[in-house]
């Protein structure tokens, strides 16, 4: 069963009896197995409560937690502020007394925790203990537990507790200044970020363990559950998601997260089937198939003048690829408002229930996943090498890239977090950023050697600073800046795509810098395109494959448009004919936008999601393996109908066909048994 949590503010000082009514109306129809009240959230947040205001938000709760009982339907709590999101012109009350978060500018907040100061952990736990005795199914920490967006401060901690800490561990002074400048200094990682993020990791588990204590001594049925936000920004506060997770569930308890549904507001559903992978998919990644995932679906400032009816289905629905458990739904607004019917959210989530109760049959694991592997690493901001500058996303890791791109592109992909001993074999790997400085050389080696390896720019730049080149063939090397007048355009040379010959894709625009390789002269070597300058002159090598089984996409990412040159069609069908030239590969055909997911824990399963508003008469197939079926089981919902039919399939050549079609935003799974 897919689970609906359905997170609701009441305002203890207003709430109606009217206002329940349509609450418990509300529940029933929409089919809520969960409410997760807030607790002193957004415009009625009032800093850290004392004791005898959190009881206020408890004492009026309770009896609505009582009713919903009544009605099968359990309760959770969200209290909104952990560290607090922000000042807000907020103060902390003077009777709870920690010391408050100092950012990198020596900038102090008024509201914001230090989360180094142990006033502030005994509070909190204190707090948690409070809230637990109303026995909440879910008890959960706020997206606030972190270092970083706490508006209006840039990053923290560096108040004079902290700076202590690190000179501790440098074993010398250093001012704050200084500290926070050798966290960015160009070149390899110095002692002073290490020690950072050493810190900022440990205090993080240390509070969420005494959390955890304090709460299972008051309600030892309860999950303590947490909000994550960005994983490339919980990089550089060193979050270790195990640790982290593993420390607040305590024993007998899974690992709950709300992940992060990357659109507040509605955007373009091409641009959020990219974000889906930095952020959504990122995360389920490092949590595991054994977590308990329900992602975030906000509507932020509310109502369907900032989102459509349509586009929150398709979020909730397509929740599912990351093999969610269920859906956190923050669908009214925060100040105490309650229910709207004429947001018609009832409707839409009775229609789509059945649908995600038949598809969570066969929930997804994305370590199940037959494709290509993305590799990523919660600890790359412990060592990339960093080109200058004062600002902490310098440390930023740039490793979903190719997941977001080749997911767009209709591969079946995955996300798989690498440890330092990881050792793959027959895999297809994709690699972005600075990923391999986690990797020794022999590691190196043997990783380019046994598998098919997809590289971008930034990845065969850490090859040539630690010597390597040579597992490339590569004799020479040189960068150019965009947008300098040298490179133009680049060119498929000798191929054909989309009946178009020796197709252009810029290298102008919305794209990185670009990396000219030179190759031996006697190397197993293929190019696939070069680059030209704006008077079709050829100036070198763009994409090759080295070895039969190393792809080379030599550009780096643009600070604002990432790799967004790169999504054209001419650039998919270029990705498709290499990688089936070289290994077997799951992906779909004349399909742009599509998400192809095929998983083997139970039998073969294809999930395809249509990422756009153009509708699919069919699904073409390109499977990995050769399918035997004939036939096959497709679920799909049509209007408030979970629709099973068999269908027969089609074999084209090396193509599958699926008679059934696929709208815009929309999603089937497809079963094989």
């Amino acid at each position: 069963m897919f689970k609906y949590s359905l997170r609701y503010t009441l305002d203890p000082r207003t709430n109606t009896p009217a206002k329940d009514a349509r609450l418990f109306a509300f529940v029933k129809q929409a089919h809520v197995d969960n409410v997760a009240f807030f607790i002193n959230p957004e415009e009625l947040n009032a800093s850290h409560l004392t004791a005898a205001q959190t009881q206020v938000w408890l004492d009026a709760i309770r009896p609505l937690a009582d009713h919903l009982a009544t009605l099968g339907v359990t309760t959770s709590l969200n209290p909104w502020t952990t560290i607090m999101h922000s000042d807000r012109g907020q103060v902390v009350d003077p009777s709870i007394g920690f010391q408050t978060l100092v950012d990198i500018h020596g900038k102090q907040a008024t509201s914001i925790a230090c989360p180094a100061d142990p006033v502030w952990r005994d509070y909190l736990a204190a707090r948690y203990a409070q809230y637990a005795t109303l026995h909440p199914e879910e008890l959960w920490l706020e997206d606030d537990f972190r270092h970083y967006n706490h508006t209006p401060l840039k990053m923290g901690c560096f108040c004079d507790r902290h700076m202590a800490l690190y000179q501790a561990r440098l074993g010398r002074q250093i001012s704050r200044e200084d500290f926070v400048k050798a966290m960015v200094a160009p070149g390899a990682p110095s002692a002073e970020r290490q020690v950072y993020l050493d810190v900022a990791r440990e205090e993080m588990k240390v509070t969420v363990h005494q959390i955890e204590q304090a709460v299972h001594a008051v309600s030892p049925e309860t999950n303590l559950a947490q909000m994550t936000s960005f994983p490339n920004w919980h990089a550089i506060e060193g979050r270790d998601w195990a640790g982290l997770f593993d420390n607040l569930r305590g024993a007998g308890h899974p690992r709950v997260a709300r992940p992060h549904l990357p659109a507040y507001n509605e955007i373009a559903p091409l641009k959020y089937a990219r974000v889906f992978e930095d952020y959504t998919r990122t995360t389920a990644a490092y949590l595991g198939d054994d977590a308990i995932l329900l992602p975030e679906l906000e509507n932020y400032m509310y109502s369907p003048f900032v989102k459509s009816v349509a586009f929150t289905q398709f979020q909730i629905e397509t929740a599912a690829l990351v093999g969610a458990s269920g859906i956190l739904l923050n669908l009214f607004d925060m100040i105490g408002n309650g229910i709207d019917d004429d947001y018609h959210y009832a409707e839409m989530l009775a229609a789509s229930r059945p649908f995600l109760d038949a598809i969570t049959e066969r929930r997804l694991q994305m370590s199940q996943t037959r494709g290509i592997q993305v590799l990523v690493d919660q600890d790359s901001s412990y060592t990339l090498h960093t080109q200058g500058g004062t600002d902490p996303e310098a440390l930023l890791p740039h490793e979903t890239h190719w997941a977001a791109l080749l997911g767009t592109f209709g591969f079946s992909t995955t996300i798989t977090p690498v440890q330092p001993d990881s050792r793959f074999q027959g895999a297809r790997l994709a690699i972005s950023g600075q990923l391999l400085r986690n990797f020794s050389d022999d590691a190196i080696r043997q990783l380019l050697h046994d598998n098919v390896v997809l590289l971008d720019g930034e990845s065969v730049q850490v090859l040539i600073d630690r010597g390597l080149q040579a597992l490339l063939h590569i004799t020479d090397s040189q960068w150019h800046r965009v947008r300098t007048a040298y490179q133009s355009y680049e060119a498929a040379d000798g191929h054909t795509v989309e009946g178009i010959d020796a197709p252009r894709v810029t290298m102008l625009q919305h794209t990185g810098d670009y990396l000219q390789l030179d190759y031996a002269t006697d190397a197993d070597v293929a190019i696939w395109s070069h680059a030209y300058n704006a008077q079709s002159e050829r100036l070198g090598n763009v994409m090759a494959v080295i070895d039969h089984r190393i792809v080379v996409m030599p550009m780096d990412q643009d600070p604002k448009y990432g790799w967004e040159s790169q999504y054209v069609g001419f650039k998919q069908g270029l990705y498709q004919q290499i990688l089936a030239a070289l290994t077997e590969v799951d992906y779909l055909v004349g399909m742009p936008n599509t998400k192809l997911v095929v998983t083997t824990q139970h039998d073969l399963t294809l999930w395809a999601a249509n990422f756009t508003l153009d509708d699919y008469a069919q699904i073409t197939w390109h499977p990995a393996e050769p399918l035997a079926a004939t036939t096959a089981t497709v679920i799909s919902r049509r209007g408030d109908q979970v629709v099973t039919e068999r269908v027969t399939l089609a074999h084209d050549g090396e193509q599958v066909i699926i008679p059934v079609a696929l709208p815009h935003l929309a999603m089937v799974q497809v079963r094989f048994d």
